[in-house]
């Protein structure tokens, strides 16, 4: 399965972050490779955009939790530490089937 892109990450990075009172980004990026949902190989996590050099998984987690944020679903609480806000419990609590990003905005 290739890399998700943005917006099928939304959904289970929002639920990652609840598992705990707060998440290191480091957490919840080895938490999404984990996610049998996803069947990420470890060549596809290493990969590279060709033009940039950036890793495609970090950046893609990163933009997740960019939209997150400015959804104000979750809270960045410190350099790379994230937790749950009021409004993400609360659409978790509607318990979707998926996240997008204009639902965020």
């Amino acid at each position: 399965m290739p890399i998700p892109t943005i917006q099928p990450l939304l959904l289970p990075v929002l639920q990652i972050v609840a598992d705990k009172a707060e998440q290191s980004v480091e957490e919840i990026r080895k938490s999404v490779k984990d996610n049998p949902k996803f069947k990420l190989t470890p060549t596809e996590v290493k990969q590279t955009h060709p033009a940039s050099g950036i890793n495609v998984f970090v950046n893609r987690v990163a933009w997740a939790l960019a939209h997150l944020v400015m959804g104000r679903a979750i809270k960045l609480r410190g350099k790379g530490v994230y937790r749950i806000a009021k409004r993400g419990r609360a659409i978790l609590k509607q318990d979707p089937s998926e996240l997008t990003i204009k639902e965020l905005h």
